[in-house]
């Protein structure tokens, strides 16, 4: 009979060292994904980007203008369906100089860029 009670007694103990250690584990998870859901950087490394080939692309000032007004409002239709606030201003004096001043805002971040 003493064995027996051994037995249940070692198996309830491993039970309930399991239990807690499978608690404790829960809160030293490292959550990798938090950084895949933060993509405001990315968004702006690739509207600059954009704007720069843009840039480099453009045969007069008003094509310029024109190309970038029209790239920078649709993006901004785009980023506004997603949640984030986007803001800016432009001006363009000749082919190949651009001034811009971007604001990319999201949840958690928020990103200022001036040319």
């Amino acid at each position: 009979m003493k064995g027996q009670w051994f037995i249940v007694a070692a198996v309830l103990f491993s039970f309930s060292l399991l239990s807690v250690f499978n608690i404790f584990e829960s809160y030293s998870e490292m959550d990798f994904t938090s950084v895949l859901k933060n993509d405001e950087d990315v968004i702006s490394s690739n509207i600059i980007r954009e704007l720069k080939q843009i840039e480099k692309n453009s045969t007069n000032a008003g094509n310029l203008e024109a190309d970038v007004s029209e790239f920078l409002e649709m993006t901004e239709a785009n980023l506004i369906g997603k949640g984030y606030y986007f803001e800016y201003n432009f001006s363009a004096s000749s082919p190949n100089d651009l001034n811009y001043n971007l604001t990319i805002k999201g949840r958690n971040m928020e990103i200022k860029y001036k040319s």
